[in-house]
């Protein structure tokens, strides 16, 4: 019964039962659309809605990845460590950059680099050496000493209070500070009279100290190197050597470290002289040294004296013969045994 008025109220149309040798007209095409197939209208909403999605995928992902990749946090001195051999202080300090103006040859005043560092000593001068040269050490642990290809077994362990983390801490030294000590030490050579008034017989190994500190600038800056110009000046008649003649270098690569500045001197001409002179002062990309100094000495062991320290004993040592270390504890011990 249900089924016959399901029927009687579905309308007819003759199309519905035109015998299959009848024509089709435009009348029963149009009662034909009024079905529509419901599965077919599905697929084509499923497949644009695909469609929109994998385009805008195609937007998003690359938009976020370079969002990310503009906002990526650089690992600390990325570009220093590509150019250094490993340090410590490259994974505990964020060495900042500066573009500085040095002015070798300005008597007086001017930048980081003026020839007031050189002048004749007094008490602002040796001041000022103080603040750079002060001298730290800091802890450094067995893996660090390990990736600076030394050996842990004759390194000079920390005290126990100095010790961190769960990794042996050894005594470490910045050889930035180094230098700088080599460097001073060669500038009081220079006054010796206002730095040794009762000459340097009683200085232990002063020229030993002196030929050492000379090796570690020298060894800075073949090692550092600096692709500066600075072009030659061929002699003219009646003119000083300005310069000694510049010797070709061919392709040398030389292991840059942290410290290097690239900077070029070009000659110029000046109002005093007809032939042209080399401008030494120059722009440079530095380390912005102040802030440096601050931050090493937050991780600086200032209350630590190493040669307090003593070797414990049965401790692992290591000889080196003609050694400058060697010599000036030797030469301490012979005159402490004169004075006894």
């Amino acid at each position: 019964m249900a089924h016959g008025l399901f029927w009687n109220a579905v309308p007819k149309s003759e199309a519905e039962y035109a015998p299959l040798d009848q024509g089709c007209s435009c009348d029963e095409d149009e009662g034909a659309d009024r079905f529509p197939t419901r599965r077919s209208g599905w697929s084509q909403t499923t497949k644009r809605l695909v469609q929109v999605f994998v385009v805008s995928q195609l937007i998003v992902l690359p938009a976020g990845a370079v969002i990310w990749w503009l906002n990526r946090q650089a690992p600390m001195n990325m570009y220093l460590k590509k150019v250094s051999s490993y340090s410590p202080l490259l994974n505990q300090i964020e060495i900042p950059m500066t573009l500085r103006f040095d002015e070798p040859q300005t008597l007086s005043g001017g930048g980081g680099g003026d020839m007031t560092w050189g002048s004749r000593p007094n008490q602002e001068i040796d001041r000022m050496w103080e603040e750079i040269t002060s001298e730290s050490s800091i802890p450094v642990t067995e893996s660090d000493v390990i990736a600076m290809k030394k050996d842990p077994s004759v390194a000079a362990m920390l005290p126990e209070e100095y010790q961190t983390g769960n990794e042996k801490t050894y005594l470490g030294h910045a050889l930035v500070f180094h230098r700088l000590h080599c460097l001073n030490y060669i500038r009081k050579a220079l006054y010796k009279d206002y730095y040794y008034p009762n000459g340097t017989e009683e200085v232990p190994m002063h020229e030993h100290h002196i030929a050492h500190c000379i090796a570690m600038v020298l060894d800075h800056i073949t090692c550092a190197g600096d692709p500066g110009v600075y072009a030659c000046v061929p002699k003219t008649p009646n003119a000083p050597l300005i310069n000694p003649p510049c010797l070709p270098l061919g392709g040398l690569l030389l292991y840059a470290e942290p410290s290097l500045t690239v900077a070029s001197q070009v000659y110029q001409w000046y109002d005093h002289t007809d032939i042209p002179l080399p401008d030494a002062n120059t722009w440079g990309k530095c380390w912005d040294f102040k802030q440096f100094r601050k931050d090493f000495d937050k991780i600086a062991l200032k209350d630590l004296n190493p040669f307090q320290m003593v070797k414990p004993p049965g401790a692992k040592s290591v000889t080196e013969h003609n050694n400058l270390q060697e010599v000036i504890y030797k030469t301490a011990q012979e005159k402490t045994h004169k004075n006894s």
